[in-house]
């Protein structure tokens, strides 16, 4: 089933959603893309976080990946 882009909006600014990148909708703004790439941690971002001995879930997302296993 295709994903219509348009049917969502920018994370970071609300304009009409153009492009999945680094796991966030963005528009084609260079500074929402370059915030949808630091909030991720950049490419690779969660091998950084492993290397670092950091969980590669961050922790505050860990109570919404809880609840999704129970589904």
């Amino acid at each position: 089933m295709p994903l219509n882009l348009e049917d969502y909006t920018c994370e970071f600014c609300g304009k009409t959603c153009k492009n999945i990148i680094y796991a966030a909708f963005v528009c084609d703004d260079p500074e929402c893309i370059e915030k949808a790439r630091v909030a991720r941690g950049g490419p690779g971002g969660h091998m950084k976080r492993k290397a670092e001995g950091k969980p590669i879930i961050p922790t505050d997302l860990e109570p919404m990946v809880e609840e999704n296993k129970k589904l």
